[in-house]
């Protein structure tokens, strides 16, 4: 509880029994009003506030139903179809609803899966329908490209994001550093003698972030005196190779660091480019530890155990709402060597 103040401590306020508090705040009928009345005022003055855990599992044990009926979270999918999350293209996003799938089981919670726009509900409907269901606290997914945050009756839930911070929304989040996955990936680069390093990403890559990848880019460029970085490129759409060919001819990079790996590869493929032979391919989102791309994993697994371990928190101390200042809770990425960057000695010497 946030306050500190427990069943024992109205009953030690109150001079009756543990058992007498939980009743009267139960409204047993067996005990009598005057003494129900008295012991409701005292926690009501000491601002008490149950766990919800506690409760829910003292309720299931009264009313003899089986373990299975646990507190609730709800998975909330923000994408654009009911198994958007679960079937997304990036692996890290995928990740990081089967970590949370996995901690709110080992925490003692049921996860049900919700989508956001199920039966086209409005923001409102649906909220009071987890309202109804007893949902108390929702972890809200990665939200579908260029859509606005959910407008959610915040009051009703404990809630948490996996989002970098949304300057509309002061909700808690949980997200990869990715300032930092950017910079190490540089650091990295010039580990391995890379000098001339490329910048790669789509635009909306650009506003989902908000420059978190470019500053880290840029900011090693600052740190490292003897790199000569490439003007960053932006494109609307992977398929656009003319732009790409003619960056690749202007800025001459020697290694390309981007969140993806396919379209790039095909692409340096085409233009009869070997990867690491001819250019270095340097990955902000490898999809698991040891993948054959060289890059920074972002544990997409861990982020969504931290974000329901995050959320667990705040339904423990009764925290509803939105919070006047936002948190956010960021994940270091770990290097993952890969095979799509040259060893060092040999990219120094080149």
């Amino acid at each position: 509880m946030s306050n500190g103040v427990t069943m024992k401590s109205i009953a030690a306020l109150a001079g009756v029994t543990q058992a007498t508090v939980s009743m009267c705040l139960a409204n047993n009928p067996r005990i009598p009003p005057a003494t129900r009345e008295r012991i409701q005022a005292i926690a009501r003055k000491l601002n008490y506030q149950p766990n919800p855990y506690v409760s829910t599992l003292m309720r299931i044990r009264r009313q003899g139903k089986p373990l299975r009926d646990k507190p609730a979270l709800a998975l909330v999918c923000a994408q654009r179809t009911a198994d958007g999350w679960r079937d997304h293209p990036a692996p890290t996003i995928r990740q990081m609803r089967e970590g949370a799938l996995e901690r709110a089981t080992l925490r003692g919670y049921r996860a049900q899966e919700f989508w956001l726009h199920r039966d086209q509900m409005s923001n409102e409907r649906f909220s009071a329908m987890l309202h109804a269901r007893g949902i108390q606290g929702v972890l809200i997914s990665p939200l579908a490209e260029g859509d606005p945050p959910p407008a959610l009756r915040w009051d009703y839930f404990a809630a948490v994001g996996l989002s970098v911070p949304l300057p509309s929304l002061t909700i808690t989040t949980v997200c990869n550093d990715h300032f930092f996955s950017s910079l190490q990936t540089v650091r990295e680069c010039h580990r391995l003698g890379y000098r001339r390093p490329g910048l790669v990403l789509r635009r909306v890559h650009q506003l989902r972030f908000q420059g978190r990848w470019e500053a880290g880019y840029l900011i090693g460029g600052e740190m490292l005196a003897d790199l000569k970085l490439a003007r960053p490129l932006y494109v609307d759409d992977w398929a656009d190779v003319k732009r790409i060919f003619a960056w690749l001819r202007r800025e001459q990079p020697d290694v390309i660091i981007t969140p993806a790996a396919d379209p790039l590869a095909g692409t340096l493929a085409k233009a009869g480019w070997k990867v690491p032979a001819d250019i270095g391919l340097a990955l902000l989102a490898c999809p698991e530890s040891g993948d054959s791309h060289s890059g920074v994993y972002q544990n997409g697994r861990m982020i969504g155990a931290l974000a329901v371990d995050t959320l667990i928190s705040l339904v423990e101390r009764n925290e509803r709402g939105l919070p006047e200042q936002a948190t956010t809770v960021m994940v270091e990425g770990q290097w993952n060597e890969g095979k799509t960057l040259r060893p060092a000695r040999s990219a120094a010497r080149s």
